[in-house]
């Protein structure tokens, strides 16, 4: 009998090695192949391959880029002062980019910059909702055998694995700079045009599982521009430039709050209102990324000085202090009202 239950157990072990082997080669997420992702198809777990490949080349960079997919666009070559790269990843929120900070500290790399862009998605989305844990947006693991365990499991299902596997069948690589990009800046495409992508601009960019969470935002900036400030990091945060008419839902919904909340905790260089950039659809894609050009004219104005006094005046480009912050959230509210959006109460 005893010899029937190793055998058994031998060959639930053998079939689980070829199971994950399977999954390892196949890799459609990218989880395996951090080093040396491919353009497969399949959107990658940019927030771990991304935490993973600076752990691994702690001094290769000085300064990082945080945001969302929305930052992508920024061009990590662009900004002056330090060596960045960019590690935007999709609706990733203020919570993982301080964690993901913390991970870095810990593992001794401390940031010359760091440049943190938030928008809607900062203060509307939650990172523990289930809707926001599909395979490609799952949190680097905690540093435990069982949250490490726990996180390559999920990416040895066999059915998931052969169902993206179909999508990297029929998948024609057309970016051959993409495995440079990403071990040298971390940025998207910045030769991708707006007028080489069909966006539908019909309507705002709104997800169902969106729900106002200013105070968890806000601490969590709070806590960044802390963590920054006790390690000599220079910390730079900007808002996006989001397309007028998803800034219009999100005014409705409480984006100003959140403005007016976050000038609290930190200063920062804001983009987002009715603007000449915002209402002009040769700037976006669709009605949620923007182009490299405009993420160009965020680094002219926040980090080199430049400023266009039109676009200052319609509230792109203002640097938002403790001394102007009532002020400027009154602009922002007088604004909305004049292109007949009710802002939230």
């Amino acid at each position: 009998m005893k010899k029937y239950i190793l055998r058994f157990i031998f060959l639930l072990f053998i079939t689980g090695v070829i199971f994950a082997s399977i999954n390892m080669i196949i890799d459609p997420y990218n989880i395996f192949h951090y080093e040396n992702p491919r353009n497969n198809g399949v959107e990658a777990n940019k927030n771990y391959i991304k935490t993973k490949y600076i752990l691994n080349h702690p001094d290769k960079f000085d300064s990082f880029i945080f945001g969302s997919s929305r930052a992508g666009f920024m061009n990590s070559y662009d900004i002056p002062g330090g060596h960045y790269y960019n590690m935007c990843s999709s609706e990733a929120v203020p919570a993982e980019h301080l964690r993901i900070l913390k991970i870095f500290l810990k593992n001794g790399i401390i940031p010359k910059n760091v440049i943190v862009m938030v928008d809607d998605i900062a203060c509307f989305v939650d990172p523990k909702n289930p809707f926001h844990d599909q395979l490609y947006r799952v949190a680097y693991p905690d540093d435990d055998i069982i949250s490490k365990a726990k996180f390559y499991y999920r990416y040895c299902d066999l059915i998931t694995t052969f169902e993206a596997l179909e999508v990297m069948l029929a998948h024609e690589d057309d970016d051959p700079e993409y495995l440079e990009r990403y071990k040298e800046s971390g940025s998207e495409r910045m030769d991708k045009k707006a007028s080489d992508v069909q966006g539908d601009f019909s309507e705002g960019y709104w997800s169902e599982y969106y729900s106002l969470r200013v105070e968890e935002a806000v601490k969590d900036m709070a806590d960044i521009r802390k963590l920054c400030d006790e390690n000599g990091i220079n910390l730079i945060v900007m808002t996006n430039p989001t397309y007028f008419k998803t800034y219009a839902l999100g005014v409705e919904r409480g984006y100003i709050n959140f403005l007016e909340a976050l000038a609290e905790v930190t200063d920062y260089w804001n983009f987002s209102s009715f603007s000449d950039i915002t209402v002009n659809e040769a700037y976006y894609y669709e009605t949620s990324h923007f182009t490299p050009e405009v993420t160009k004219m965020m680094v002219d104005m926040a980090i080199s000085g430049k400023k266009d006094d039109r676009l200052w005046s319609q509230g792109f480009g203002i640097h938002v202090t403790e001394e102007n912050k009532e002020e400027f959230i009154a602009f922002l509210k007088n604004q909305a009202e004049e292109y007949g959006v009710k802002c939230y109460e």
